[in-house]
């Protein structure tokens, strides 16, 4: 930020020699750096340069402005935005509306013919968008979107389901539980964050099929129960699963993997060939099963089996929202939504916004009623 603000110091010369070419140039990072200097430079007098950049640019260096869109603070932007709620080139329309969303500053007057858009894109930016209002068409556009032939598209009406409290969503959830898709990595953290025993037993057993395992020990984690947790624990042994069952172990028991409990890192060879596809859990720590085990058998018996647990302390909203404050980065979207849903969409947190703004957020949401939201399961609560 300092160095931004530097940039921003130094005026119109700096700006018409090296940030306003930055706009088109191929180098994302440059690109966004400028953009985001631009907007909150003087008087707003280059605000236009980069919705220009934004309305012209290809799909994927319109996300790199969008970014800087989303982030600034400069105030007015969006009123600057909102017309571009008119665009006729549906990739405009669509990241216009998650910018807006982001910013929540979305005129929710225009949203619901929104949810009718002939490209899928649209209508998905205008389901998750409406996770911050509340409208009399969300009902009809959510069993729309639940009955849609888009993967993308059902987990966006599932997604606004749930935070709208509406049983049909979770029911969906259920029906999807073995996809593998968008849909169905959604409908199982959904099983896992808010199901009932019986049908967390039942994604248990979906750990038989190999390719759905890493998704099904990740989903785990966010459950809390203690059958989750020693559902973890044969995984600890299993090379390509190891890590992320330990993961999840942890998240459910609050263990931390220090020394003891973990396997010492191999050197890699300077000489290594990369791999072509990311690994997502490349990072996570290796566990030592033997050590893992003999610690789960002595702690154990202060676990109750029917409580839920995070971090090791039983659900709570408080601990909802520490572990939001703490988590790590990679488990915070999952608990964010999870807040989202306990509360109906009035307490969110964009967990890709600056800090201090995710602070306040948190704040707002921690100083609410005393501090406390429903914490039972989905289905408990839920409308037809």
């Amino acid at each position: 930020m300092a160095h931004l603000k530097a940039l921003t110091v130094g005026g119109r010369r700096v700006a018409e020699r090296l940030l306003i070419p930055a706009l088109g140039e191929d180098d994302p990072e440059r690109c966004r750096a400028a953009s985001f200097v631009l907007l909150n430079q003087g008087e707003g007098e280059n605000v236009e340069a980069v919705l220009q950049a934004f309305t012209v640019a290809t799909t994927a260096h319109r996300q790199t402005v969008a970014r800087a869109l989303s982030l600034s603070e400069r105030q007015g932007l969006s009123k600057h935005l909102q017309p571009m709620l008119a665009a006729t080139d549906p990739d405009v329309l669509a990241t216009t509306l998650e910018i807006l969303a982001f910013r929540r500053t979305l005129p929710a007057e225009g949203l619901p013919q929104l949810y009718w858009h002939e490209v899928p894109r649209v209508r998905i930016a205008a389901l998750n968008a409406a996770h911050a209002t509340c409208m009399a068409e969300d009902a009809l556009a959510i069993r729309e979107a639940l009955t849609a032939q888009f993967s993308s598209l059902r987990a966006a009406g599932v997604s606004l389901g749930l935070v709208r409290n509406r049983r049909d969503a979770f029911e969906a959830c259920l029906d999807w539980n073995e996809a593998w898709d968008e849909a169905g990595q959604l409908a199982r953290l959904a099983i896992a964050m808010g199901g009932e025993r019986s049908e967390l037993d039942g994604l248990i057993r979906l750990l038989e099929r190999p390719e759905l395992c890493r998704d099904i020990l990740w989903a785990l984690g966010f459950s809390g129960k203690v059958v989750a947790a020693e559902a973890c624990l044969p995984w600890l042994r299993e090379p390509g699963f190891a890590n992320i069952a330990a993961e999840a172990f942890c998240a459910i028991t609050g263990l931390e993997l220090t020394e003891k409990y973990r396997v010492a890192r191999k050197k890699a060879r300077d000489d290594e060939d990369e791999e072509l596809i990311p690994d997502p859990d490349a990072e996570l720590e290796q566990p030592e099963p033997e050590a893992i085990g003999r610690w789960w058998a002595e702690a154990r018996n202060r676990f109750d089996r029917e409580t839920r647990y995070l971090g090791g302390k039983a659900f709570s909203t408080q601990v909802l929202l520490d572990a939001l404050w703490n988590a790590p980065m990679r488990r915070r979207p999952v608990l964010a939504l999870e807040l989202a849903i306990r509360t109906q969409g009035r307490y969110q947190v964009e967990v890709s916004d600056f800090s201090h703004v995710q602070a306040r957020q948190l704040e707002e949401a921690r100083s609410a009623s005393g501090g406390r939201f429903w914490t039972g399961s989905f289905r408990a609560r839920m409308r037809h």
